[in-house]
């Protein structure tokens, strides 16, 4: 593996050529940052189902997770999360989350536990770095 030193080196003696042929020579590097990307909120869909979150055409995941919120007018329940599946797809195109967790009315009211809302979140990137010289 080459060492930082050898790294920076390298890169410093490349500008030396550009700079040296007075600029004729065009160096363009396009990374394509990564994207990230927010799915809607499914609700009711921390049911222990598996849900999926695709990212654009193209492109690829990077990262993904997911978050639960009680809905209206209720508070998640006491017991823990239980997280079976969090992991990219297949294809490595979107993220699948299988998630369950409750969430319960407030506290001396009404009403029966029931799964709480999902939102995946994802980073997506095609992972692209092209570097091209012209003259």
């Amino acid at each position: 593996m080459p060492s930082k030193t050898r790294i920076a080196t390298a890169l410093a003696a490349g500008a030396a050529v550009l700079a040296a042929t007075g600029g004729s020579a065009a160096a363009t590097t396009s990374l394509l940052a990564p994207q990230a990307v927010t799915g809607p909120t499914v609700p009711g869909g921390a049911d222990g189902k598996p849900h999926e979150l695709l990212c654009p055409a193209d492109e690829s995941v990077y990262g993904g997770g997911f978050s639960i919120t009680p809905g209206e007018n209720r508070q998640l329940d006491r017991w823990p999360t239980d997280v079976p599946e969090s992991r990219p797809d297949d294809e490595a195109t979107g993220w699948i989350v299988t998630v369950r967790r409750n969430d319960c009315p407030p506290e001396g009211a009404k009403g029966e536990p029931r799964p709480a809302d999902l939102t995946i979140r994802i980073v997506c990137t095609d992972g692209e770095n092209n570097v091209s010289l012209g003259g």
